[in-house]
């Protein structure tokens, strides 16, 4: 390290006190920093295999669906869904959500129910009912 500049006057006092300049938090900044910059600029993998996941797991092939998190012509087809209902003494709803994220509606149900899902919406199915595409 170079005696001059700014800190000329501060070196030259640690060096007649019989004082050595301190390295180890230089080294620890140019071993520490490189690896922190390096780590936020790595793309973590957990949002891809939520995603793969979540489609996976929630994909309605058959056309029926139980309580689940679900977007129109992705997770399943857009168009009416209908349930018979859940079991006595219970209930079951849905939430539905514009894709902007803004709510449409919401329903609490203790007997059959429908719910009509265009494209790009989301829907939540709560409680036990088993919904069905028609």
């Amino acid at each position: 390290m170079g005696r001059s500049g700014p800190y000329e006057r501060y070196y030259a006092e640690r060096a007649e006190s019989g004082k050595c300049t301190v390295l180890w938090p230089w080294l620890f900044l140019a071993l520490v920093v490189p690896l922190l910059l390096a780590r936020s600029f790595t793309v973590s993998d957990d949002s891809a295999q939520a995603t793969a996941t979540h489609g996976a797991t929630s994909t309605a092939p058959s056309g029926q669906v139980a309580g689940g998190v679900y977007r129109a012509g992705f997770d399943v087809v857009p168009g009416t869904w209908t349930t018979v209902g859940p079991p006595a003494g219970t209930d079951c709803g849905y939430v539905r959500s514009a894709p902007d994220g803004a709510e449409i509606a919401r329903a609490v149900l203790r007997g059959p129910g429908a719910a009509r899902l265009a494209d790009g919406e989301s829907v939540v199915f709560t409680g036990s009912c088993i919904w069905t595409a028609r």
